[in-house]
Formats: structure tokens, sequence, C-alpha cells
């Protein structure tokens, strides 16, 4: 007779291992970031994120045009506005500077025109020179 109790027992003390071992981490470290990031870093990895958003919402902008979902003026007007914001965000990038041991991305030459707008940018504001 006991042994079926004992049997019972265990596995209910198994079952309430196993509950445990889930729960505890959210019971015991509620309100803990599972990791953290500074505030730089944080604000590079927000620009990273804006920046490649752009970069496809360029590159969808030229292929809706070239499918005629667009005008020739519509698609103008908005790749003028999402290349302010991509030069607005590259400004905001520069003024954090780049980490050291943080290389930067090297930008093929002849590469896509929006690379090759964004590098003669990049090109111009360390001179000082702007070209309109």
């Amino acid at each position: 007779m006991n042994s079926p109790f004992v049997v019972l027992a265990l596995q209910i003390l198994l079952i309430g291992g196993v509950f445990w071992f889930v729960i505890s981490p959210i019971v015991l470290r509620r309100g803990e970031r599972a990791w953290s990031e500074s505030v730089d870093e944080a604000r590079l990895r927000s620009i990273g994120e804006r920046k490649a958003r752009l970069y496809s919402s360029i590159v969808e902008l030229d292929f809706d045009r070239d499918s005629g979902k667009i005008s020739s003026e519509d698609h103008a007007r908005m790749r003028t506005e999402a290349m302010n914001e991509v030069l607005a965000v590259l400004r905001e990038e520069e003024g954090l500077g780049v980490p050291a041991g943080r290389p930067r991305p090297a930008v093929i030459q002849g590469g896509d025109s929006v690379e090759r707008m964004i590098e003669e940018y990049k090109r111009s504001h360390r001179t000082g020179v702007r070209r309109p």
C-alpha cells in the first residue's frame, strides 16, 4: 500500500520541481531586463534600424515606379523626402561618432544609386563642401 503513495508523492514532487524550474525566473527576476545596453548602443541600434527601413523604402519606391504603380512625379517627390530623411539620420549618426573597434562598412564603388548619393554626401560633408 505504501508503494503507490510513494510513487504518487514522487510524481507530485517532480511536477512541482518542473513547475518551479519554469516559473522561478519570472517570479524571482520580475522587472529586470534580460540584458541591458548603453544609451549610445541603443541610439546606434535605433539609427541602424531607421537607416535600414529608409533604404528599403527607397528601393521599394524605385520598384513601384518601374512597375508603374506610381507616377514619376510622385516618385521624385517621395524619393526626395526619403533621401532627406536618410541624410538627417546620417547626420545624427555622425554626431554620435563611430565607436572604437567598430569599422565603418565600405561602400562598393559603382553600387546602387542610393549608395553612391550617400557616399557623395559623406565625402562632401567631411571636406566641408556641400553640393545641392
